[in-house]
């Protein structure tokens, strides 16, 4: 529309200039022509003369005609003549003038006609963003998270964690930028950021709900292929993704959360690289209370605990369970602690969750013969508070079975704490509770470790374990673990072996016993121990 307009103006000063050039080049040959006159000439004569030329003694009074009719006036002896061009050079002029404005009209009446559509849906737009626009931002990735337009459409926010390190010269928030821009140019947002974590958070905006999937895949794929440039023995099951797709209105802070969590999933499984969970409006209300209805669940007993078994591998048995919570969920169903452990801040409810875990462990370890071991695993928060451990042990004492059960501590958190933590193992020692240090994936520190003899055991970390036989790196790492617990005479245990490579490998590294689902995925409690 807008070249339709110009065009018009373009036309319209052409004819004037083409008219302006005609009536002045006339003009110069009508006074050539009467300056051959030396005696008087008749005005009369001298009007017929200038009409043959195409000029009038009368200026028109007619708008636009008298806006271009300019007067030419011309020196003959004594006479000063002013002509006018005649109505007929005028009509035409006017003629072409009025056909250029109107097609100037015509085109100015399309412009705004399609202008005032896209406000209207400008409008709408807006007043959505605006209404999305006052969610409060969790730090980092969270602000890729963007509002929807319509209800048609969704937005996808994902994370992806990768088990190999980038090269030094690589700029990776720039790298990523660049890569996923180009792949994913026909989306209206395309936003990528790489975290301190070593995470890497992408927002896609304006996705159809039927091709969510298919985008998703896509994604992980060109991830995959990023990192592949770099490690070409790299394979797919290295590199996961947690994702979350959501609708207009959709609070940021819960969608961070159910990435992060489905992202989690992703790298617990070893064939699943990709977990997707939609925010629809039962999970974001569901976890919007979470911590409210999960500690009234747990209360009124809509819990269960399963057990992951830890093999050992001389005596080819089963030497010890870890206890996992599982809730009831009444809209969600049977929900891990990792999808709602992040959503519990209050002190004396994280103390009424785990009270409830060594409560029921205890319980199931009543109906089982000695020698059966369960482990717990404590929130941080608990460890530190005297009232909880006070009970702990009263408790301990009291089951008869304090020798059966197993704390386990994140090690990273002993070392933070270590005189603290060193206290309490002593004060555990006379019930003959054993300790094992969690989460392990790096060297340890020896010396302080020596002075504690309640520690039964060493696991390392999920991350350590994970496909380990594709990384020199991390087996040497576990290789410096294993040798620093022979001096300590306490045995190491792997976590999350999925496959027959990564067994085999530990086993030649020197590891004492492993579980995950390679062994057996979390046995369901007997259901006469619920009762």
């Amino acid at each position: 529309m807008i070249a339709w307009c110009v065009l018009a103006l373009v036309g319209n000063l052409s004819v004037i200039h083409m008219t302006n050039v005609w009536v002045t080049e006339d003009a110069t040959r009508l006074s050539m022509q009467l300056s051959n006159y030396v005696e008087p000439v008749h005005r009369q004569d001298i009007h017929k003369e200038a009409l043959k030329f195409g000029f009038s003694p009368e200026a028109p009074v007619n708008f636009p005609l008298a806006w271009f009719s300019n007067p030419y006036e011309i020196n003959l002896a004594q006479q000063r003549l002013t002509l006018y061009p005649n109505t007929v050079v005028l009509k035409g002029l006017n003629a072409g003038i009025w056909l250029n404005i109107s097609l100037l009209l015509i085109g100015l009446v399309f412009k705004l006609k399609n202008k005032f559509k896209r406000s209207q849906r400008g409008s709408v737009d807006g007043r959505k963003v605006e209404k999305a626009g006052h969610k409060i931002k969790p730090p980092s990735a969270q602000e890729l998270i963007l509002p929807v337009s319509t209800s048609q459409q969704v937005n996808m926010f994902a994370m992806f964690k990768w088990r190999c390190e980038l090269p030094k010269h690589v700029e990776p928030q720039s790298h990523f930028s660049v890569t996923l821009a180009k792949c994913f140019n026909k989306y209206r947002y395309c936003s990528a950021k790489y975290l301190s974590s070593g995470a890497l958070a992408v927002t896609l905006s304006s996705l159809s709900k039927d091709e969510v999937e298919q985008t998703v895949k896509r994604l992980h794929e060109v991830v995959y292929q990023a990192l592949l440039a770099f490690r070409g023995d790299l394979s797919r099951s290295a590199v996961k993704c947690g994702a979350c797709f959501y609708s207009e209105g959709a609070d940021q802070t819960q969608v961070y959360q159910i990435a992060r969590s489905s992202l989690s999933v992703a790298q617990n499984h070893v064939w699943q690289h990709i977990h997707m969970l939609p925010l629809n409006r039962t999970l974001a209300e569901s976890l919007l209370d979470a911590e409210t209805n999960v500690i009234d669940d747990i209360k009124a007993g809509r819990f269960v605990l399963f057990f992951q078994p830890l093999f050992d591998f001389k005596t080819q048995d089963v030497i010890q369970s870890e206890a996992l919570l599982r809730v009831r969920h009444k809209t969600l169903g049977l929900i891990t602690a990792g999808q709602f452990i992040h959503k519990i801040h209050r002190s004396e409810h994280l103390i009424e969750l785990d009270k409830s875990i060594v409560r029921q462990a205890l319980k199931v370890l009543s109906k089982e013969p000695k020698g059966f071991t369960v482990s717990v695993n404590l929130h941080v928060v608990n460890w530190s508070n005297s009232e909880f451990l006070s009970w702990l042990m009263a408790i301990l004492k009291e089951s008869g079975r304090a020798k059966d059960v197993t704390l386990e501590l994140m090690i990273c958190d002993y070392y933070q704490h270590r005189s603290y933590f060193e206290q309490f193992f002593d004060a555990l020692s006379p019930l003959g509770a054993s300790i094992v240090l969690d989460h392990v994936n790096g060297p340890l520190d020896v010396a302080p470790l020596q002075k504690v003899h309640n520690i039964v055991g060493i696991k390392l970390a999920f991350e350590l374990i994970h496909d380990i036989q594709s990384s020199a790196k991390r087996r040497a790492v576990v290789k410096q673990i294993v040798n620093q617990a022979k001096k300590l005479h306490v045995p190491v245990y792997a976590v999350g072996v999925e496959t027959q490579d990564e067994l085999n490998c530990i086993k030649r590294l020197g590891v004492d016993g492993a579980q995950g689902y390679y062994f057996s995925a979390p046995l369901l409690e007997l259901e006469n121990s619920l009762n």
